[in-house]
């Protein structure tokens, strides 16, 4: 199959209002999952990162309106476990050469992570063709969560599951590392931080383990 790409300047206005449209159309919550999940797969995993930037394109262009009703359905999608998400390699199973390629022995030590904890993990990692400065990261970062607390409810729930992500040893997917990372954005969404404040606690946990790393050992 021919692995998709993104165009070189994508619409991601229209691409942004053709999954509003499209959620708008549904009468239950149920099927807004359903729109979310299919944009994700159809995308597919070596392009999630599009699917990270449609959201923050959601949040960029969409009024409140249109803010709470897609944070209503990543409500509901974090509420059945259905959030939109990607698989990663567990950390230490064979590193990490970007999206799209996981297979035989690394797609099954692989891990469901969903589009906060995904530029978390790219901030530090090598999940993706590109890099992602700590510029870009608080860019993104800041759109998501402001998109995610548009619904008190989905806001609750998305820092319910980075705390359970952060306090799991059997998860796999993060290292000390990446679990400061999410442990920052968890604490300081949950203490009510502005978006952007957030985000950029987060980048700067980030620069200070690559401090620490330049005149030390690695970090686990």
């Amino acid at each position: 199959m021919a692995e998709r790409i993104l165009k070189a300047e994508p619409d991601w206005f229209g691409a942004a209002q053709a999954l509003v449209e499209g959620l708008q159309a549904q009468s239950t919550l149920d099927g807004r999952v359903d729109v979310l999940e299919r944009v994700c797969l159809d995308l597919g995993e070596a392009l999630y990162p599009g699917f990270a930037k449609l959201l923050a394109a959601v949040d960029h262009f969409g009024d409140q309106a249109v803010k709470v009703l897609v944070a209503d359905a990543l409500a509901q999608a974090l509420m059945t476990a259905r959030l939109p998400s990607t698989r990663l390699p567990a950390w230490g199973a064979g590193g990490f050469a970007g999206l799209g390629g996981l297979d035989g022995p690394l797609r099954t030590n692989s891990r469901n992570v969903g589009p906060l904890e995904f530029l978390c993990v790219w901030l530090v990692r090598d999940v993706s063709d590109e890099t992602l400065s700590g510029e870009a990261f608080e860019t993104a970062a800041t759109y998501l969560i402001d998109l995610v607390s548009a619904s008190p409810r989905a806001a609750a729930l998305y820092v319910d599951k980075l705390r359970a992500d952060a306090g799991d040893p059997t998860e796999g997917l993060h290292n000390a590392q990446t679990r400061r990372l999410i442990e920052t954005l968890a604490e300081r969404w949950a203490a009510g931080d502005a978006p952007a404040e957030v985000a950029r606690a987060v980048a700067r946990t980030a620069e200070a383990d690559r401090g620490a790393t330049r005149w030390g050992l690695p970090l686990r």
